[in-house]
């Protein structure tokens, strides 16, 4: 009974807290923390709370669905959409981040883990707050928004793989963790989970979806995604590890909305709590020590991200002042800094003043997002006009020759052949590197299980690489298959096709066969366990699995392509998975006094049935409707006939002043009167009467469903019934009829049965 008291009280006051917060145009997540610092065991002059362990323990279920929604927005369609500039821009803003702050670590005397746990800490923004700001400012379909919301939604990837990193550090127990056997661990974690549910989800949710109960389905996701996480710890990994590649993969099959409606209220539901109960770890009375923590992450949040963040969308020929705005759009901390602090303290790798340190900092950081993010394009107008002219020169004439290189790199005939190939390699590659870092893990789990403490024997080792040879021919085929394409596109380059090249052509193909063989055997060769070499037992079995390939090649070639055939589909994009950044192509409206702005018709929305020409938007307002989502089916400019349902999401465009109104008009609600579904509607059985005024018509001629809103579904006369009747069947006297419709409508259609003229 103390925790349902305790869980009341947590979400009752969290609720009135970030209602407040939301009326101040702040972030529910800071309201979120500040009622965990209201209510939490350090506020005088009791605790509120009573049973925190179970608190924090739901807690840890909610840092779970959390991560899971991050991963369904994050998902292979979403990759596709945000594009290899946002992904390398994310990525080499997190590098300058990492070592703008291990150089301040060395000036400070910190060591080499604490300044990867400061770096992590300001290499992720919040993508919470940074989306409700930008729906507010109005910005989300401007291009620095669209950069700084795919540049927010990877980095909560690279947060996953700092989590991943230190995680295991600590486990370890070394401050000096060996960062390629972590890195390397990690990758033959995350290649395998993802290949293995890539085959196994779709396949798994589409028999689900046969199903007539959709609570099935439901309780089988929710048991797979708390079992990867705990897989993932178990592995030695944070479980959002594990929720996050679970959300990645649900993301991109077609059950992605149904799904995200499903565990939204989940995620609110304990997402709440996981931030309450960080707000709960904080000591408001011993925060003095933490001040100089929370200013200086504040500081460096507010300088440091906007430098990195900026200078990264220039490299990949971002424009000067949009890389500037989408710099200051990304300040504020996010949810794994928490996490990663919470780390930190609990393996002792800093102090305990750096946790409140972050929760300050990610307050600080949310307060002036906003202020930040409406004066972000002012500011970033003001850089452009006083910055030196041969610096504008230089940019200028930089993202002319980016943009020449990728169009001459799309226009090259030989990329343009090698190029998927070459992809399928590296992925196949990356498959076998995973099961060479996998199987030293699973010969000492399983050789310690079947031996004791003992090392395992000679044959274990044996069979388990035999096993794993096995399961690599397919793949390693499959390299073997894409080398030789790529060896005979490049010989016919080099050697046209004439009968004096004949042989050269010949030549260079076996060349670059043999490079590419050697080279991956040299990569394989980087795995290998501590002891083992391809000289002695190993190349012995590796020669005995060529033969094998050899011999069973057309099996292995027809299993790999079936694998290879339903990877592909699942990789598919699908049309209806895109959510409202497939209408980002709208979103460029340049220095025009134009903005852009969605809005979700409510359920009881008093525009639902309307079409927008009923509305008149452009005559009331000056604005229109040039977007539509419906079921996460975009509907690209809608024209007057189109009609509003429920739940629409309907993108804006209008001036600043006049799009607000628009706004509020499109909100308004109306009371439903009537019944609310199908839980009213009953089937009863009416006798009519000898004398009745309506025995003797048709049911078209009584128009049943117009007047009384019921629909006669079968007939009984003289013992012969008539199941579902046509409009030209009569009613007779001393009929039975079977009527569908609500008590109240199939009381007024007796009435006028019975009724006497």
């Amino acid at each position: 009974m103390e925790l349902i008291r305790d869980l009341a009280l947590v979400w009752l006051v969290a609720g009135l807290v970030a209602w407040a917060c939301v009326r101040l145009r702040l972030s529910a997540v800071v309201g979120y923390l500040l009622a965990g610092m209201c209510i939490g065991p350090h506020t005088p002059p009791f605790a509120l709370i009573r049973d925190r362990a179970r608190v924090e323990l739901l807690a840890e279920l909610g840092l779970v669905f959390l991560i899971f929604s991050i991963g369904l927005n994050l998902n292979v369609n979403r990759f596709r959409s945000l594009g290899w500039s946002v992904v390398v821009a994310a990525a080499a803003g997190a590098m300058l981040i990492l070592q703008l702050v291990r150089l301040l670590g060395w000036a400070l005397g910190l060591g080499g883990v604490e300044s990867l746990f400061l770096a992590g800490v300001l290499m992720v923004s919040s993508s919470a707050v940074i989306t409700k700001v930008l729906q507010e400012t109005q910005q989300m379909h401007d291009r620095p928004g669209q950069l700084a919301l795919g540049i927010t939604l990877m980095e909560d990837l690279v947060a996953v793989v700092m989590l991943t990193v230190l995680t295991s550090a600590v486990h370890l127990g070394t401050h000096q963790p060996a960062l390629g056997d972590v890195l390397g661990g990690l990758l033959g974690f995350v290649v395998l989970v993802l290949l293995l549910t890539l085959l196994v989800v779709p396949r798994l949710l589409g028999w689900l979806a046969r199903e007539e109960r959709p609570e099935i389905r439901t309780l089988v996701v929710g048991g797979l995604l708390l079992g990867l996480a705990w897989l993932a710890v178990r592995a030695g990994y944070s479980l959002a590890l594990g929720a996050f590649l679970f959300g990645l993969i649900v993301g991109g099959t077609r059950y992605r909305a149904e799904l995200e409606r499903v565990f939204d209220g989940l995620q609110q539901a304990f997402g709440a709590l996981f931030f309450v109960a960080i707000g709960m770890q904080v000591n408001p009375g011993e925060s003095l020590p933490a001040w100089p923590w929370a200013l200086g992450l504040a500081a460096l949040a507010w300088v440091v991200r906007p430098l990195a963040c900026g200078l990264a969308l220039l490299i990949t020929g971002v424009r000067l002042r949009e890389a500037l705005q989408a710099g200051l759009l990304l300040t504020p901390l996010g949810e794994f800094s928490f996490v990663l602090a919470q780390l930190a303290v609990g393996a002792g790798v800093l102090p305990d003043s750096f946790y409140a340190g972050v929760v300050g900092a990610a307050l600080l950081t949310g307060f002036t997002a906003p202020m930040l993010a409406r004066r972000s394009e002012t500011w970033s107008w003001r850089v452009v006009g006083h910055h030196p002219v041969t610096v504008g020169k230089w940019v200028g004439l930089y993202g002319t020759w980016l943009g020449r290189l990728r169009t001459r790199m799309g226009s090259q005939l030989l990329w343009r052949l090698i190029r998927r190939p070459a992809l399928q390699i590296l992925a196949w590659t990356a498959v076998l590197t995973a099961l060479m870092v996998t199987v030293p893990r699973l010969w000492r789990v399983a050789g310690a299980w079947l031996a004791g403490a003992e090392p395992p024997p000679w044959w274990w080792i044996w069979a388990l690489g035999m096993g794993v040879g096995l399961l690599a021919l397919p793949i390693g085929l499959a390299v073997w298959r894409n080398l030789g394409v790529i060896a005979m596109v490049v010989a016919e380059v080099v050697a046209p096709d004439s009968a004096r090249q004949k042989r050269l052509r010949a030549l260079v193909e076996m060349a670059v066969r043999l490079l590419g063989t050697l080279g991956l055997v040299f990569w394989m060769g980087l795995w290998l366990p501590p002891g083992v070499s391809l000289v002695g037992g190993a190349g012995a079995a590796l020669l005995t699995l060529v033969a094998a390939a050899w011999v069973f090649r057309r099996s292995l070639i027809r299993w790999q392509s079936l694998m290879e055939i339903e990877l592909r589909r699942e990789w598919q994009p699908k049309h209806g998975g895109a959510r409202t950044p497939a209408l980002s192509a709208l979103s460029e409206a340049g220095p025009w006094p134009l903005d852009l702005a969605e809005v979700e018709l409510p359920g009881q929305s008093a525009h639902a049935g309307r079409s927008l020409g009923e509305l008149r938007l452009r005559e009331r307002f000056g604005c229109t409707v040039v977007g539509i989502e419906r079921q996460d089916w975009p509907i690209l400019n809608p024209d007057g006939r189109t009609v509003l349902f429920p739940h629409d999401k309907l993108l804006v465009l209008g001036g600043p002043d006049a799009l607000p109104r628009a706004l509020e008009f499109l909100h308004q609600q109306t009371p439903r009167e009537g019944p609310s579904g199908f839980d009213n509607l009953a089937l009863e059985t009416v006798v009519v009467p000898p004398d009745s005024p309506l025995a003797g018509r048709t049911l078209k001629e009584l128009q049943l469903l117009q007047r009384f809103g019921v629909q006669v579904v079968a007939i009984q006369r003289q013992g012969t019934r008539r199941t579902v009747p046509t409009g030209e069947d009569r009613i007779q006297a001393d009929d039975q009829l079977l009527v569908l419709g609500t008590h109240e409508q199939i009381r007024e259609f007796t009435l006028a049965l019975n009724r006497r003229d």
